[in-house]
């Protein structure tokens, strides 16, 4: 039996608004995971702004386009950088960054690198109050390091390059409400014998659910030198 006309159309209206309805469910589903995450979960997709000090001012910040893209960028006093782009993917997240240091040697290194983390959940392992992200990517590396010719005593730059593959571990672990502990360290290696690790560590603390000041530290030791750091932060997430 066929419905009259305005049936017909109230039924086709109730279908489109259940539809609408369970579209913006499925919308708003991972912008609200993501509201979820942690301020140092690096698969956490935001816009934030912070400022940190170690020996010298940075200003960071990243801005998200919806809930699976953003940019980053950080730069400082002495011209230190580095910008990148991350998209999320259901398993992992995926960064494409470029960056630019200065080792305690005095060498600049310019790196670029394809990398992300992968949460370990995520691989179905159950990590307890622990959660626990697998660094991962390719990296090249330039680097230009002082020399001194000492019969002119002039300083003349030598260039080293190498390109390598990095792995590591890092970790979040709520201790309270309000303190969150970070550790982690990854290890690379690449061509030209270019070798290295960083370590790292500190805490957080949460005066808000947006507002996150941090005390961290880390340390660098590759071919091209080493770098150590302690740093005070705070960063605003909007």
């Amino acid at each position: 039996m066929q419905l009259p006309a305005i049936a017909q159309c109230r039924s086709i209206s109730r279908r489109g608004t259940m539809a609408a309805a369970t579209l913006g469910l499925a919308i708003a589903a991972p912008a609200e995971a993501q509201k979820e995450k942690a301020a140092e979960d690096p698969t956490k997709i935001a816009t934030k702004a912070g400022v940190s000090y170690s020996d010298e001012l940075s200003v960071s910040g990243s801005v998200a386009f919806g809930a699976k893209f953003k940019v980053n960028g950080r730069v400082s006093e002495s011209g230190q950088w580095s910008i990148g782009a991350s998209y999320l993917f259901p398993v992992a997240i995926l960064t494409f960054s470029a960056a630019r240091i200065e080792l305690d040697s005095g060498v600049e290194q310019t790196r670029y690198s394809l990398g992300g983390f992968v949460p370990l959940t995520e691989l179905g392992l159950d990590t307890g109050k622990w959660r626990l992200f697998v660094p991962f990517g390719y990296s090249h590396t330039n680097g230009k390091q002082p020399s001194i010719d000492i019969d002119q005593n002039e300083g003349f730059p030598t260039e080293m390059s190498s390109s390598s593959g990095y792995v590591g571990l890092f970790s979040i672990r709520p201790l309270n409400e309000h303190i969150t502990l970070l550790a982690g360290g990854n290890v690379t290696n690449g061509t030209n014998d270019f070798s290295g690790y960083s370590v790292g560590g500190g805490l957080s603390y949460h005066l808000s659910g947006r507002d996150t000041v941090g005390l961290s530290g880390n340390y660098i030791d590759n071919s091209f030198g080493q770098r150590k750091r302690v740093s005070v932060s705070y960063r605003h997430e909007f």
